[in-house]
């Protein structure tokens, strides 16, 4: 192989490098690119959801309505005794919290004795 020929076919050799880095260039740019215009699409998209007011979070409000205007139209008898006994156990629950808040209110925590007092 003779010295010209040696040195184009390293000058083919970067030029191959050159053309793979490009590419390799072109390629993070294309993707980077396509990230920010899917990020800020679905941003846009949730932007405005929530400025019409439909959150989703919040739930559906027709469901609640259908459910109210069932409930209002189909009146239910109640039992009496179930829901005393319910509201008996929850006044017992309630009671028993507040003992429990009493107790944890009425102790006064150590006082902290540091070496610089």
């Amino acid at each position: 192989m003779d010295p010209l020929e040696k040195i184009d076919r390293k000058r083919q050799a970067q030029d191959r490098i050159r053309a793979q880095r490009e590419r390799a260039g072109r390629l993070k740019s294309r993707v980077v690119a396509i990230s920010l215009i899917c990020f800020a699409l679905l941003w846009g998209v949730v932007f405005v959801q929530m400025a019409t007011g439909n959150d989703p979070v919040l739930g559906d409000t027709s469901t609640v309505e259908l459910e109210k205007s069932a409930f209002a139209k189909e009146p239910v008898e109640a039992e009496t005794e179930p829901v005393e006994a319910e509201a008996e156990a929850e006044a017992e629950a309630e009671a028993e919290v507040e003992a429990i808040e009493e107790e944890l209110i009425e102790e006064e925590p150590a006082p902290v004795t540091t070496s610089q007092s």
